[in-house]
C-alpha cells in the first residue's frame, strides 16, 4: 500500500512538473569554446557574430584573449569562483581573460591566466582598468533578468574597455623601453669619455676638480631627463589622447559592422539577381563594391591609427574611417531595401491583379453612365461648353481596352515569368487611372459648369501668383517651356471667360499647368 502512495506521489511530482514547467537547473563550471559560450543559446546569431570579431580583432592585434561566457545562473557560486573554476577548464587558463555573466539576476565577474593574474595583483593601475571595464559593463544590466541586448551590449563594453586599456599599457611599454635604450646609450658614452679623461688628466687635481664639477652637472641633466620621461608619459591619459583612442575604438567597432552589413547584403544581391536578374541589379553591385573598397580603405587606415604616436592624427584618420562608411553604406541599405519593397510587391501580385480586374469592372460601368451623364448634360449647355468632353467616352474606352489586355498578360505570365507579369499589371493600373479620369471629368461637369466663371478667375489668379514666384526665383531658362505653357493656359482661360468657348478645357489646363509648377516650385523656395 505504502508503495502504491510513493507511485501516487511521484505521479503528482511529475504532473506539477508538467503544468507549472521543471525549475532551472543550476549551471556547473563548463569547458568554454571559441570566443563566446553561450550553451543555451540565449543571444541571437547577430549578436554572438559581433561579439567573436569585436574579441577576435583584439586577439588578432595584441595577442590577448578574452572569452566570454553567457548562462543563466552560477550554481550558488560566487561568480568569481565560477569563473575560476571554468578558466581552468578552457583555453584561457594558459593565456586569457575569462568573462562571465549570469543573465537571470545580472551577476558578472572575470579572471584571468595566472600570469596576467599576477600582474593584475602588483599593478594597481591596470587592476583599476580591469575593475572600471567590470563597472561599464554592469551599467548595461538595468533589468532583471537581462535580455540578450543588455547582455551583447554588456560583454561588448567589456571587451571595448579592455582593449583601449592594452593599447594604452602598449603605448606606455614602447615608451619606457625607447627611453631605457636612450639612457643606456648615454651611459655607455658617458663611461667612455670618463675613462679617457682619467688616462688623459694624470691625476693632476685641477683636472679631478673639474671632473667632479662635470659629474654634478651631468647628474643635473639626469635628473632633468627624468622630469622631462614623466612629461612625456602625461599625454596618454590627457583628454584629447582619451577621445582619440575611443574614436579609433569606435572606428574598428563600424569596420566590424560594416564587414557583417556587406557579407548579408552580398548573400541579398546574388538572390535579387536570380530573381530579377543581373540588370536590374546591377546598381546594388555598384554600391556593393564601393561599400566593399570603403571598408577595405578603411582597415589600412585603421593601421596607421595604430602605427602613429600623434593623438591629433589618430582622431583625423578615426573620423575619416567612420565619414567613408557613413557615405558608402547608406546607398547599399538603401538598395536592399528597394529589392525588398520589390520582392513585397511581388508576393502581392496575385491580389493586385484580383484587385485590378474588380477595378475593371467598375470602370466599365462607369463609362456607360459617362455616357449618359455626356448625352444629359448635351442639351443644357452649348456645344461649345463642351468640347473638351466630346471625345472622353472614346478616349476612355480605349485606355480600358489596353487595360483589358495588359491584365490577360499579366494573368498568364503570373506564375512563369514574374517580372513582365508585373510590368504588365502596372500597365493596366496606369490605364484604369487615366480613364477614370476622362469619365470623372464628364460627372463633374455641372458641377464646374454652374460656376466656371468663379473657378476660372480663381484658377488664372493662382497659375499667375505660381508664374511670378518661379520667374523671381529661377531667372535661367530651365523652366521656360513649362513657363510658356502657363503663360498659354492663363491666355485659354481668360478667352474662356469671354466667350464661353471650351470653358471646362481651359479649366483643366489651367489645373494642370498649376500641378505641375507646385512641383517645381517647392525646391526653389527650399533653396532659397
Amino acid at each position: 500500500m505504502s508503495r502504491i502512495r510513493r507511485l501516487g506521489f511521484a505521479a503528482i511530482v511529475m504532473a506539477a512538473m508538467l503544468v507549472g514547467g521543471a525549475p532551472a537547473f543550476a549551471t556547473e563550471p563548463l569547458t568554454t569554446s571559441g570566443h563566446v559560450t553561450d550553451p543555451d543559446g540565449f543571444l541571437s546569431d547577430d549578436e554572438r557574430t559581433r561579439l567573436e570579431s569585436e574579441a577576435e580583432s583584439l586577439r588578432s592585434t595584441y595577442g590577448t584573449i578574452i572569452d566570454a561566457v553567457v548562462i543563466p545562473n552560477f550554481s550558488d557560486q560566487e561568480p568569481a569562483v565560477w569563473c575560476q573554476a571554468t578558466l581552468e577548464k578552457s583555453r584561457t587558463a594558459e593565456k586569457g581573460i575569462l568573462y562571465v555573466v549570469s543573465y537571470e539576476d545580472g551577476t558578472d565577474s572575470y579572471c584571468a591566466d595566472a600570469q596576467f593574474a599576477r600582474n593584475l595583483t602588483t599593478d594597481p593601475s591596470l587592476k583599476r582598468i580591469f575593475d572600471d571595464a567590470l563597472a561599464s559593463a554592469r551599467n548595461n544590466y538595468t533589468s532583471s533578468p537581462l535580455t540578450s541586448d543588455a547582455v551583447s551590449a554588456g560583454i561588448s563594453s567589456f571587451i571595448s574597455d579592455i582593449d583601449t586599456a592594452i593599447y594604452i599599457h602598449a603605448q606606455v611599454h614602447r615608451h619606457n623601453v625607447t627611453m631605457q635604450q636612450g639612457q643606456d646609450s648615454r651611459n655607455k658614452d658617458d663611461t667612455t669619455r670618463i675613462v679617457i679623461i682619467f688616462i688623459i688628466a694624470g691625476g693632476l687635481l685641477i683636472l679631478t676638480l673639474f671632473l667632479e664639477l662635470r659629474a654634478k652637472l651631468r647628474e643635473q641633466e639626469q635628473d632633468d631627463g627624468r622630469d622631462t620621461k614623466s612629461a612625456d608619459l602625461t599625454p596618454l591619459v590627457d583628454p584629447v589622447r582619451r577621445e582619440a583612442l575611443r574614436l579609433a575604438a569606435e572606428a574598428r567597432r563600424r569596420l566590424s559592422e560594416a564587414e557583417e552589413q556587406v557579407r548579408a547584403a552580398e548573400e541579398d544581391w546574388n538572390f535579387a539577381r536570380a530573381q530579377f536578374g543581373s540588370a536590374a541589379a546591377e546598381q546594388y553591385g555598384r554600391r556593393l563594391e564601393a561599400a566593399k573598397e570603403a571598408i577595405a580603405r578603411g582597415l589600412d587606415t585603421h593601421k596607421q591609427i595604430e602605427q602613429t604616436p600623434d593623438s591629433h592624427a589618430k582622431r583625423r584618420l578615426a573620423t575619416t574611417i567612420t565619414e567613408d562608411l557613413d557615405k558608402n553604406l547608406a546607398p547599399l541599405q538603401d538598395a536592399r531595401k528597394e529589392f525588398a519593397a520589390q520582392r513585397e510587391k511581388r508576393s502581392s501580385l496575385p491580389t493586385q491583379l484580383a484587385d485590378a480586374r474588380e477595378r475593371l469592372v467598375e470602370e466599365l460601368a462607369d463609362l456607360e453612365r459617362s455616357k449618359e451623364e455626356l448625352s444629359s448634360i448635351a442639351g443644357l449647355y452649348p456645344e461649345s461648353m463642351l468640347a473638351s468632353l466630346q471625345d472622353n467616352p472614346q478616349r476612355a474606352e480605349q485606355l480600358l481596352e489596353s487595360a483589358r489586355a495588359a491584365l490577360e498578360t499579366a494573368g498568364a505570365h503570373l506564375d512563369t515569368d514574374a517580372t513582365r507579369a508585373a510590368s504588365a499589371l502596372d500597365t493596366a493600373q496606369r490605364a484604369l487611372t487615366m480613364a477614370n479620369a476622362q469619365t470623372d471629368a464628364i460627372f463633374s461637369a455641372k458641377t464646374d459648369l454652374d460656376a466656371f466663371r468663379e473657378r476660372l478667375i480663381s484658377s488664372i489668379g493662382s497659375v499667375s501668383a505660381t508664374l511670378t514666384e518661379v520667374k523671381q526665383l529661377d531667372s535661367s531658362d530651365v523652366f521656360s517651356p513649362l513657363l510658356d505653357e502657363a503663360e498659354a493656359a492663363i491666355t485659354r482661360g481668360q478667352r474662356a471667360l469671354v466667350s464661353d468657348e471650351d470653358p471646362l478645357g481651359a479649366l483643366e489646363n489651367l489645373r494642370d499647368v498649376e500641378l505641375r509648377m507646385d512641383a517645381i516650385l517647392a525646391p526653389l523656395m527650399t533653396q532659397k
